[in-house]
């Protein structure tokens, strides 16, 4: 065996290793597991790019094999499934030097495979559907609020509009479950890229970058898609179908995020060229988050900037 291949098996079996330790974090450890069930498939990336697929391929599958010794096969059918897939693609493209944006895609792709491909398999093989056991917690939760509500003396008149209005955001929630995955496969991809990254800096090994936020600026027909969706959710209700209105609500978040990215990247740019304190900024951000009418503000203004260019990129 020669260098290059000790090199290989070393280092693969050192980030098979590491792999199964985010498993264990992921299980056991409360806060620090969500993230760590998010970067899953940093290591399976960065055997990819530095020794090929087969490799990564080949560290996935003991990886998985470990954590069935460990924690059970139900336990390494979801992170095998819900991460390997992800990490393998993501590990091809970037050796392939694809731009990172082409990443970007390939990689939410197989992120959204791999979790449409877990639910159905979860649910043909194991015999439940986890969406419905989320809505079922869900429905649980607007019960709490309603006794909670009782409880504290609200009237029942009080204690209906509450349950009605929650009752609302979970039929919306249960038509835009395909936006919900979809938005969260890109978020998957686009920080197992970022973390690959940073790593991969610290090994002396450059990736190629996004453009800096600040000039960031989506394609105008993502406007239209979006305007599709409330095209087909004003047609609903007059051609009651079933299906338009869940196309539409799914057309109106997905774009309706990108917008709000859009509007975010444009108040970066003023920011930095009006040269606003640290502390407004982070001001900002909490009054997109926390106040519906600001991040309705900063979404109409990330799709007015798609349109006209304020920024003249």
């Amino acid at each position: 065996m020669g260098p290059a291949n000790t090199r290989s098996t070393v280092e693969g079996a050192m980030l098979s290793a590491i792999t199964i330790i985010i498993s264990l974090i992921a299980l056991y450890v409360p806060v620090l597991g969500v993230f760590a069930s998010l970067i899953w498939p940093v290591p399976i990336i960065i055997l990819g790019i530095r020794h090929g697929e087969r490799t990564s391929i080949l560290a996935t599958a003991v990886a998985g094999i470990a954590v069935a010794m460990l924690q059970g096969p139900v336990q390494s059918f979801n992170v095998v499934l819900g991460f390997g897939l992800l990490g393998v693609v993501m590990g091809w493209a970037i050796r392939k030097k694809f731009s990172p944006y082409r990443v970007l895609l390939i990689g939410g792709a197989a992120s959204l495979l791999s979790e449409v491909a877990l639910i159905v398999t979860t649910i043909y093989l194991m015999g439940f559907n986890p969406m419905k056991m989320e809505l079922s917690a869900m429905k649980d939760s607007i019960d709490m609020v309603g006794n909670m509500y009782r409880n504290m003396g609200a009237s029942p008149e009080m204690i209906k509009q509450i349950a009605e209005s929650y009752g609302k955001i979970l039929d919306i929630f249960t038509l835009a479950i395909p936006a919900l995955l979809v938005l969260s496969s890109i978020v998957s991809a686009f920080l197992n890229y970022q973390v690959t990254k940073l790593i991969l800096s610290r090994l002396g090994q450059k990736l190629e970058d996004f453009t800096p936020f600040w000039l960031w600026r989506l394609p105008e027909y993502t406007v239209f898609f979006f305007l599709l969706g409330v095209l087909l959710n004003l047609l609903e209700y007059y051609w009651p179908v079933g299906v338009l209105k869940s196309i539409g609500i799914n057309l109106q978040l997905i774009f309706g995020f990108a917008f709000i990215i859009e509007g975010f990247s444009l108040a970066a740019y003023y920011m930095g060229r009006f040269n606003v304190a640290k502390i407004l900024r982070v001001l900002f951000v909490l009054l997109v988050f926390f106040n519906p009418l600001v991040s309705q503000i900063v979404m109409w203004a990330g799709m007015f900037d798609i349109l006209f260019n304020f920024r003249h990129i």
